[in-house]
């Protein structure tokens, strides 16, 4: 037992000097690597605190053309109870009627992650919104938000994707703009050599619908990655995959029951391994002797895998 040693420590002291400087090299170089990733996170952190503080106090002067700066061309805003805002026109035109409806606009956002993607960089946070409407209290709205920001020219960022919602339930009235119906869904058309990609997401849908039916709760985390966020409507940020799984044994209550379910999507925006998508859907159900439609919209990130499955990555729903 003893002859082991000598033949290990030989083999050790055996390596020849090039390897270790190598190895030493190598392992310098991933530190390096890792703390300039770092640094421009940081970098990509600041410049979004700054545009969202410009945003805010543009909304609090009631400044709507310095607001709308931000927005890209082909924006997609999904305010939380009312239909999806598919361009700047339409976007603008809320801020003036939610502006023209209330006062004293308070409002701020807190960056809770960034994530850089191919094209885009994603962003999840927190905000609260403190107003008054005529005849009302005051009022503090509070609840968490997704961005997409597209990387342009010069590292320029434009908000392309955004939705937001409570994290608690609160008295829909309390907002002063609120949707007599459901969202009208522009469905973009789906780009050529992107068939695929779309159909591998519908199929991912048509599954989650039938949970949805089955009311199978402990089957939806497999759809999330480890280290996804979850954002329902009336709640909190979900974070994990293990978080998400309590989330929805508890959420698919089986004395609901639920009798059509239909998600699609009305836009697909391809990042390297990641998916964006704008979803919609609509949902009848029945609880005794009560019953109706629940319509909404969401923002789906999807991630693939190195095993080449699709992923949920982030997603944040709200209704209409």
């Amino acid at each position: 037992m003893n002859l082991l040693k000598p033949i290990v420590l030989h083999k050790i002291t055996a390596v020849p000097l090039q390897l270790i400087v190598l190895f030493i090299s190598f392992q310098m170089s991933a530190l390096a690597g890792d703390g300039m990733a770092n640094a421009d996170k940081d970098q990509w952190q600041q410049e979004v605190e700054k545009l969202n503080l410009q945003f805010a106090n543009a909304l609090e002067k009631g400044d709507v053309p310095a607001m709308m700066q931000y927005y890209a061309d082909d924006a997609v805003s999904m305010p939380e109870h009312h239909a999806t805002l598919f361009d700047p026109k339409a976007i603008a035109g809320y801020y003036q009627s939610w502006l023209a409806a209330t006062s004293d606009n308070r409002y701020k956002r807190s960056i809770f992650s960034i994530r850089i993607v191919e094209g885009f960089l994603l962003e999840s946070g927190t905000f609260t919104h403190d107003f008054v409407q005529p005849g009302h209290q005051p009022f503090r709205y509070s609840g968490k938000y997704i961005h997409v920001w597209r990387i342009g020219k010069k590292q320029l960022l434009k908000l392309v994707g955004e939705i937001w919602g409570a994290s608690s339930g609160f008295d829909r009235a309390s907002l002063p703009l609120l949707s007599e119906t459901a969202s009208c869904v522009a469905v973009a058309a789906i780009k050529p050599g992107h068939s695929l990609l779309a159909d591998s997401i519908n199929r991912c849908n048509t599954q989650i619908a039938g949970l949805v039916k089955e009311r199978n709760g402990a089957a939806f985390s497999e759809f999330y990655t480890v280290d996804a966020i979850y954002m329902p409507y009336y709640m909190p940020m979900v974070i994990g995959r293990d978080s998400i799984h309590r989330y929805y044994v508890d959420h698919e209550d089986p004395a609901v029951i639920i009798d059509t379910v239909q998600i699609n999507m009305s836009r697909m925006l391809l990042a390297g391994d990641h998916v964006l998508v704008n979803g919609f859907y609509r949902v009848n159900w029945r609880a005794g002797d009560n019953s109706g439609l629940v319509t909404g919209k969401s923002i789906n990130i999807w991630k693939r895998e190195q095993n080449g499955k699709l992923r949920m990555y982030w997603q944040m729903t709200n209704h209409d």
